[in-house]
Order: structure tokens, then C-alpha cells, then sequence
């Protein structure tokens, strides 16, 4: 990250832009390495969870260089960078857990002048299954030779294996791809999967839900595209999942985002329209709820937004009872362009850990919230996809799914605006992102006002 970037100015947390700072938890590290024999090459900040007044998670990953030249490795390290000496506190709990050495050595290391616990890749204290990717023999001998028999009908033998660590969220989620290489007879198979782990929801409940979107109808007819559950190997709290072929539609040229916008709506009118019994309802209580905790956190983070926040707060209250009225769709849950895979002609749609029941008009509005975010970091203008949105409205619409009016589409987006897009540039400090805050929280406000419809 950029130190120069714009971040809160948050008095319990005065360290708050050196743990930000690339360049200086480098020197950071390397102090603390001192005695290894390993050089800190590069630092990277790969995740931010911030909690304004409080505390900081964070997730780096450190290139190191050992005394060989050729020694050269990655090593991932979590942190929780804290306030009035609370570090110090944790200490007890680090050392009572039952960690591990590292590839680097330290399993935890307390670093005082920046009041910050770090514990250090496989070691984390609410996750089992770093450890479990994290050693080759217990995969070889024991998880892989059942995710290769499931995966090859009971024919296959295990040859070799290669992990790569996808996303590392420190006490929260895991996603790992591993490549296999097996054997059937004098035949070689080279395959991928995906593993994952997660607090909420478990593994146990995605797997049943990937089940239950492949005996759809939608996805036997091939209307609807999501990854194949492979297994869920409870005793090591793993979920596996087939890897599909494809590029990430954020990755695309604009134009094709575009040429894809049509066939995006008709797969998401599918996956509205498909039953899963095992998604959990999204409530309008709980809806209440997060619109206080993101009003109250937002507040403590940009204070000069405080009388814009319950503006917009006012409004989306007005607007959660017609959701009462709304009849429960499934929803992707965390549907983003980074979600969507591109195939040629074919789409996919990933990352359904998040999967719910509720008002499909939400997730429209999410869709069109995420657009209007990344035009503002890019500094374009907030319809700058406006004819991509209304080709994938066609698309829902013609493949049955019912397209809701300006005024209630326009609510939504202010919705999503704020409730996920103004949340995240705040929680989770990217460069360039809590800047742009104010103005989604701003923008919000005016879209939520269902008079206001030259707004949208």
C-alpha cells in the first residue's frame, strides 16, 4: 500500500499508517528476523480489517531470502495491530495455543512499539486448515488420496500434488488451489479443485448448497453455471469444489463485459429462481441491524459525513419495510464482477459461500452499486456502465426474472452504496478507496430518496 495514501485519523490508533506502510513493516520484519538468517526482500499489505477505534487485522506476505542464494520463499504473516497496550494482553493466549514453527521460525511474535500480535503462517488460533494445506504428508497420505477417489470414480492413485494459497483471511476464511497429478492404470490425470474453510458458514453448509444449485433444473438444462461440490472432509474442515476454466469478468476489456451483460442477467434470473433449502434467510430485522452497525462504524471513521450518514440511514429505513413484501429469492450473496467467470461464450458464477434467501432486488442493486464504486475510483462518472446494466436487466427479464422500477432499483443501489461499498473502502483501507468514501456515502443519500429519481 501507498503510505501516502488517505487514511482515517484515528486517535487509538496513531501506528495505524507505519502498519500500512509497506517499506517500513519490511524494516519492521526484518528486525524481528533478526537471528533467522533471512533477508525480508518484499512486504506486501494483502488484507485490512479495521475497526475504527478499536483495532486492525491485518494479512501480509513477506519474500524472504535465506543465507543460499537460492533460498528464496514466502512466508504469511496475520496481525493485530491493537490500542492501550491490548497486544500485551493477548500474548497469554498466543503462547497458550498450540502453534507451530513457521518456514521463517517465529510461530507468534509480539512487537510492542507498535502494539501490535502477529502470528505467523501455518499458525492461526481459529482455523484448522492451514495446518492441514500446510503439510504435505498429511495431504499426501490422508486428505488427498479421498479427494482423488471422489474425483475419479475410485479409479485414480495419487501422483504428485501442488498447492497454491488463493486467499488467507487471518481467523476467517481459507481458499487454496491444488493441482493433482494421478494415475489411472498406465493413464496420467492432471486435475484442480479448489479448498476452502470458513467460520460462517462452515464448509459442511456450502457443500450442501453447491449440491443442492447442481440437481437444480436450472443447472441440469445448463441455464445455470456453478462449481461442482467435490467433498467436504469434515475432520480436516475442508470443503472441495472443481476448478472452472475462465477469466474473472473484472479482468475483461470493457467491451466485453459489455457482450456478456445480457447472458449475465438471464444466469442470475436462474440462479434467483432456483430453491435451495439449505441457504439461510436474510431478514429484515437483520437488514435493520446492519444498517446500524455500518451507520455507527462509518460514523466513528468519517466523522464529517456523521449528518449525511443518517440522512441516507433515514431513507433505507423508510424503504426495508416494502421489503416485507418482497417474495425470497436465492441470492449469490457476494456477487461482483471478480465472481463471474468468462469462458468463451460460457459464464460461471463462484464464491457462493455467501449464498441467501431474500429480495432479488438487492442483489440487482448490489450489482449496480459495485459498478458505480469502481467508476468513482476510477474517475469516471456513477452511470458510466449504465448500458451494460440495462442489457443485463434485459437478460434477467427474458429468462423470468422480474425487473423491479427505477425508484426501487435506485434504493437498492443507495443500499449497496453504503451498506457494502462505502463499508468496505472504510474496513478495508485498499489505496485509493477510503477516499472516495464520503462521496459514496453522499451519493447514497441522494439515491435513497425514491423522489429524487434524476439522481439514478
Amino acid at each position: 500500500m501507498n503510505p501516502a495514501q488517505v487514511l482515517p485519523d484515528d486517535p487509538a490508533l496513531p501506528q495505524l499508517a507505519q502498519a500500512l506502510d509497506e517499506r517500513a513493516m519490511a524494516g519492521v520484519f526484518a528486525a524481528a528476523l533478526d537471528g533467522h538468517g533471512l533477508a525480508v526482500e518484499r512486504c506486501v499489505v494483502e488484507r485490512v480489517k479495521y475497526r475504527p477505534h478499536r483495532n486492525c487485522t491485518l494479512a501480509y506476505r513477506l519474500r524472504l531470502r535465506g543465507m543460499s542464494p537460492d533460498h528464496v520463499f514466502e512466508q504469511r504473516v496475520a496481525a493485530r495491530l491493537c490500542s492501550g497496550g491490548e497486544s500485551l494482553r493477548r500474548t497469554d493466549g498466543a503462547m497458550r495455543a498450540a502453534f507451530r514453527p513457521s518456514p521463517a521460525g517465529p510461530a507468534w511474535l509480539h512487537l510492542p512499539g507498535l502494539d501490535m500480535l502477529t502470528w505467523w503462517w501455518p499458525n492461526d488460533a481459529k482455523l484448522g486448515a492451514p495446518a492441514v494445506l500446510a503439510d504435505a504428508r498429511v495431504l499426501r497420505e490422508q486428505v488427498l488420496p479421498e479427494l482423488v477417489h471422489a474425483m475419479s470414480e475410485g479409479r485414480g492413485q495419487l501422483v504428485a500434488h501442488q498447492v497454491e494459497i488463493v486467499q488467507a483471511v487471518p481467523e476467517q476464511r481459507l481458499c487454496a488451489r491444488v493441482d493433482l497429478e494421478w494415475c489411472e492404470g498406465a493413464r496420467r490425470v492432471f486435475r484442480s479443485a479448489y479448498a476452502k474453510s470458513s467460520r460462517e458458514p462452515g464448509g459442511g453448509t456450502v457443500h450442501a448448497v453447491l449440491r443442492a444449485l447442481e440437481q437444480s433444473a436450472a443447472w441440469r438444462a445448463g441455464r445455470l453455471r456453478t462449481p461442482r461440490a467435490m467433498l467436504w472432509q469434515p475432520a480436516f474442515d475442508l470443503h472441495w469444489q472443481e476448478a472452472l476454466s475462465g477469466r474473472a469478468l473484472l479482468d475483461l476489456p470493457g467491451a466485453d463485459a459489455g457482450r456478456v451483460a445480457a447472458a449475465l442477467g438471464a444466469q442470475l434470473a436462474a440462479l434467483h429462481g432456483t430453491a435451495v433449502a439449505q441457504a439461510p434467510a436474510l431478514t429484515v430485522p437483520e437488514l435493520q441491524a446492519r444498517l446500524a452497525q455500518v451507520v455507527e462504524v462509518l460514523g466513528l471513521a468519517l466523522p464529517a459525513s456523521r449528518a449525511t450518514l443518517q440522512t441516507a440511514a433515514g431513507r433505507l429505513r423508510e424503504g426495508l419495510a416494502a421489503l416485507d413484501d418482497e417474495s425470497a429469492s436465492t441470492l449469490h450473496g457476494d456477487l461482483h464482477p471478480r465472481n463471474v467467470l468468462v469462458d468463451g461464450e460460457q459464464l460461471a458464477l463462484i464464491d457462493l459461500d455467501g449464498l441467501r434467501r431474500g429480495p432479488a432486488l438487492l442483489e440487482l442493486g448490489s450489482w449496480m452499486a459495485e459498478g458505480i464504486y469502481r467508476a468513482r475510483l476510477e474517475g469516471g462518472p456513477a452511470r458510466r456502465d449504465g448500458a451494460a446494466w440495462e442489457s443485463l436487466l434485459r437478460g434477467y427479464a427474458g429468462a423470468g426474472g422480474r425487473t423491479p422500477s427505477e425508484p426501487a432499483l435506485a434504493w437498492a443501489t443507495a443500499w449497496n452504496l453504503l451498506c457494502e461499498r462505502a463499508w468496505r473502502c472504510v474496513v478495508n483501507l485498499k489505496p485509493g478507496r477510503f477516499a472516495i468514501a464520503p462521496g459514496l456515502v453522499a451519493l447514497a443519500a441522494e439515491m435513497a430518496d425514491t423522489r429524487c429519481t434524476e439522481v439514478w
